[in-house]
């Protein structure tokens, strides 16, 4: 399908995993379809206790996936300056409510590039963390499956429970397959963020935003990741796509800033949130945008976009 929009050569070398981690609670907790944003203060936590534990391979690996180095190449290291995680979490929203001792739910990850060497260390990690609650110790669980998901969405299981080995292989996905498979949209397209999006301008939240103005944010973002975490040189002229963004037009916006929850609960605390809602756009240089767009589902936008914030989807406007 990709004959229909222009997708880079480049991403013939870009690689990532899909891997659904099955979790089974231990006790009753209410599950909210935003909780999972919080999993980077338990990540960050568990990796101090791993630290002290003197586990110091396991520690570091987990380190250089979620805090990675920044680049050795010179060109590279300006185009991606803070490098973002190489792993993205996609919980499933859809799932909510009173869960009960014995009930399953699952956390979907996408690794990205060398990121993917690091399954079992990340699995590892969210053992620990769903043995002590993965929300503020709460959710206690167990997991107990681990299911690898191929470009077409088929499923094979990798693991079900017992000892976690060191010789799980995640199934390995063509980015540009992916992309080739993806439906075009036409000269209008509905973008829609289903998780808070948050962009920072000038040091500050955009409470607002047109498409004009978010495009830019999901072509960094985009870009960034795959030059960080896969062995590309580059990804063509993000400016000249920037200027096409300006041609769009905008037919419809609804996004608006939505409370999440406090920053802080001690006094003087400020609420933190982002952006929900859709844009609806059309325009003749819509193909050329698309993989960018494309490729924002896949990796979620703005900050704190691997730990769920931002995620977002594509679908074609109602005719």
């Amino acid at each position: 399908m990709s004959e229909l929009f222009p997708v880079p050569d480049a991403l013939r070398d870009a690689e990532y995993s899909l891997v659904t981690f099955v979790l089974e609670s231990r006790n009753y907790f209410d599950l909210s379809p935003l909780d999972w944003l919080r999993l980077r203060r338990e990540f960050k936590q568990a990796l101090r206790e791993l630290s002290l534990d003197g586990d110091d391979v396991l520690a570091q690996s987990l380190k250089d996936l979620l805090e990675p180095p920044l680049p050795d190449n010179p060109h590279l290291r300006r185009r991606v300056q803070r490098p973002s995680p190489a792993v993205v979490l996609r919980p499933d929203l859809s799932r909510s409510g009173l869960i009960a001792p014995g009930d399953r739910f699952e956390l979907s990850v996408l690794f990205l590039g060398r990121g993917m060497t690091a399954l079992i260390p990340f699995a590892r990690l969210i053992q620990q963390v769903a043995q002590t609650g993965l929300f503020n110790g709460q959710a206690v669980c167990e997991l107990v499956g681990l299911e690898a998901e191929d470009g077409a969405g088929r499923r094979t299981e990798l693991w079900s429970g017992g000892e976690l080995g060191d010789n799980l292989s995640p199934v390995v996905n063509d980015l540009y397959w992916w992309l080739q498979r993806q439906p075009f949209c036409g000269e209008s397209l509905v973008l829609e963020f289903i998780t808070p999006l948050r962009l920072i301008g000038q040091g500050r939240p955009l409470f607002k935003a047109r498409f004009g103005e978010v495009f830019p944010f999901i072509l960094r973002r985009v870009t960034s990741m795959v030059l960080a975490h896969c062995p590309l040189s580059d990804l063509g002229y993000p400016a000249q796509l920037t200027e096409l963004a300006t041609r769009i037009d905008e037919r419809e916006n609804s996004l608006h800033w939505q409370d999440w929850r406090p920053l802080n609960r001690g006094r003087g605390g400020q609420d933190l949130g982002g952006l929900r809602g859709r844009l609806v756009v059309s325009g003749s240089d819509l193909a050329e945008l698309l993989w960018v767009l494309q490729l924002g589902t896949l990796f979620h936008i703005g900050k704190g976009a691997a730990y769920g914030s931002g995620a977002c989807f594509l679908h074609a406007t109602e005719t």
